[in-house]
């Protein structure tokens, strides 16, 4: 044994599938023993967890492609709330809620509520939407910024690659 350290044998059962999942994790990760993909494994699956605590989201896909939302099972808990005034909509690569019944991006009147200092009674006739919908779309932004944050700068990203350019323009004399 190691001087100096504690080492523990972990021993446990698993069915012909396991084996050939332990096997073929370790001819993936090209490690020298089943110990190592194992052990490897778990390393990812910790920094994987921890970086979803921070409340951050993984997203896969190739260059100049649509990124698709990349799901940690086991890990990620689902977002059970279910919003009043905000539905999914089909889109490639965001994910971001919509207000129901309109191609209106949540986002888009939170950083307009944000941008022009509405009042709630302003914000409310601009979109005509009911103070629960405002209330809510604030909520829901407020608590998913990573994710707007994350498509935003995808959408600029996508934008730069095909030649425009958004910000702001530099005075000329």
């Amino acid at each position: 044994m190691t001087k100096g350290k504690e080492i523990k044998r972990e021993n446990f059962d698993v069915s012909p599938e396991q084996q050939a999942d332990i096997e073929t994790l370790q001819a993936v990760l090209e490690t020298p023993s089943k110990k190592d993909a194992v052990l490897m494994a778990v390393q990812l699956a910790l920094h994987l967890a921890a970086e979803t605590r921070k409340g951050n989201q993984f997203f896969v896909g190739h260059p100049g492609e649509d990124l698709q939302r990349f799901v940690m099972l086991g890990i990620e808990k689902p977002d059970v709330r279910r919003w009043m005034y905000l539905v999914e909509h089909s889109h490639p690569w965001k994910r971001q809620l919509y207000v129901k019944g309109r191609k209106l991006p949540a986002a888009a009147v939170w950083v307009g509520i944000k941008t022009n200092h509405l009042s709630m009674e302003e914000a409310m006739d601009n979109w005509d939407l009911s103070q629960g919908a405002i209330h809510e779309i604030i909520e829901y932004c407020e608590t998913h910024k990573d994710l707007l944050e994350m498509e935003a700068a995808e959408e600029l990203r996508l934008l730069h690659e095909k030649g425009i350019e958004i910000g702001c323009p530099t005075a000329r004399r």
